[in-house]
């Protein structure tokens, strides 16, 4: 397994928006071709590869020079529990300290909210409803 960065536009944009329409749009009924794509050409896409086959993603929107907003993590379904979620996460985590990235936030699913603070995030505030279903600010300070 390895993490790629994911170029705007590419094949492997268009693999990463069909998994975050798998994963997170479609148990919904909402289609992710429906969101404003436009607007991701300046965040940072990542993706998890085994081998050519994209098995997860996430994008880092940047809030300011030292503080990014993590956005649409997704793990394939026959992937999900398998060590996945976490080695996409810390990887990230790593590549964007090399960023000069000191703080992230996310807003998490109220249901995998655990998995996050298994990895040091904390919450922050009330939960909110979100695309109809519960979801909880939370961040993490990175050294």
């Amino acid at each position: 397994m390895e993490v790629r960065e994911i170029a705007y536009q590419s094949p492997e944009y268009q693999a990463e928006l069909e998994l975050r329409n798998q994963v997170l749009r479609i148990p919904l009924g909402l289609c992710v071709y429906d969101d404003p794509l436009d607007e991701e050409h300046d965040q940072w896409h990542y993706g998890l590869f085994n081998g050519q086959q994209l098995v997860g993603c996430v994008i880092a929107l940047p809030k300011s020079p030292t503080h990014v907003k993590l956005r649409q993590m997704a793990i394939d379904a026959s992937q999900q529990k398998s060590g996945c979620g976490r080695l996409l996460l810390t990887t990230v985590e790593q590549q964007l300290v090399g960023r000069g990235i000191s703080s992230i936030e996310l807003a998490a699913r109220a249901v995998v909210a655990e998995f996050y603070e298994k990895l040091g995030y904390h919450r922050c505030g009330d939960e909110f409803v979100e695309v109809g279903i519960a979801h909880i600010t939370m961040q993490k300070q990175l050294s």
